[in-house]
């Protein structure tokens, strides 16, 4: 999908804009808390789902230099980073790109692989670890998401979520990168504007629930919705988003696509629709569909 990422706080208009020049994401940058200038409001973010749009989120102080490398400053940059996204209530499971954002040779890779190490741990899991930068530190650096930008990359690419094609344009008045965003990116999609951790399993309307991503997933998914009862489904039709009343089950099934990053899902999934048949019937085996 088309998306771009800017450091300009988003009005519905501007949205609105920017979904009529066919953008479907957008990356904004976390520090609300800190009065950064750059960063994502709650309002902001709650019309940007309003319009349809996903959110990829970015976390960036001063990755400029060797010198901000390091496992400490990993650790501190993941705990700020999840206050952040917590306050504007991003869901468990999203994904949050931490950038490194220059022309970074081989020699500081190692430092790099130290920070990013950091994240890691203190991220504990809660959000997807993402990475941000030119083609070596994409070669590098093992995450769960990257983002990839063609500066410094020399014409380079390695297999990416995000892909930054231009810098520094103008898009429906607004100053932005151009971005090729995947579904799979880790995007905050925009049915999913709160976390649901503390719902208790009595407060949900229903006990079981379907997701699944496209037709070719159907008949798969209707196995499971069988198993319990012939309970709710839920298409998709090939977006991240996901019709909110899906979120009244006190559990959820995802088949083919990308993750929801609920608490409460059951995620099954795969490379191929063949494959995603194959996690599902591994799953049944281990009691995963009970």
């Amino acid at each position: 999908m088309n998306g771009i990422d800017c450091a300009t706080r988003l009005t519905t208009t501007s949205v609105q804009a920017l979904r009529q020049a066919g953008i479907l994401a957008v990356g904004r940058y976390l520090g609300y808390q800190r009065g950064w200038a750059k960063s994502l409001t709650p309002d902001e973010a709650k019309a940007i789902h309003a319009a349809g749009l996903s959110i990829f989120l970015i976390w960036e102080s001063a990755p400029t230099n060797k010198s901000y490398f390091t496992y400490a400053k990993g650790i501190s940059d993941a705990a700020a980073a999840i206050s952040e996204a917590e306050y504007l209530g991003a869901p468990d499971g999203v994904a949050i790109y931490f950038t490194v954002d220059y022309d970074a040779p081989a020699a500081d890779m190692l430092a790099i692989k130290d920070y990013f190490q950091g994240v890691k741990d203190g991220l504990g899991g809660k959000y997807l670890m993402g990475v941000y930068g030119p083609y070596l530190v994409m070669k590098s650096v093992v995450a769960d998401r990257y983002f990839q930008t063609y500066a410094w990359s020399g014409g380079q690419t390695e297999p990416n979520h995000i892909y930054q094609y231009q810098n520094d344009t103008s898009l429906a008045g607004i100053a932005v990168d151009r971005d090729y965003v995947n579904d799979d990116a880790g995007l905050w999609g925009p049915n999913e504007l709160y976390q649901i951790d503390d719902v208790k399993e009595s407060e949900f309307e229903m006990d079981f629930a379907v997701v699944y991503f496209t037709a070719n997933d159907y008949s798969i998914a209707k196995a499971i919705a069988d198993l319990h009862g012939g309970c709710a489904m839920f298409c998709r039709n090939g977006s991240a988003a996901v019709h909110p009343d899906a979120k009244k089950a006190g559990k959820i099934y995802t088949v083919g696509g990308p993750a929801l990053g609920w608490p409460n899902e059951v995620y099954l999934s795969g490379d191929k629709a063949l494959d995603t048949v194959n996690a599902v019937a591994q799953a049944y085996v281990a009691g995963k569909l009970a």
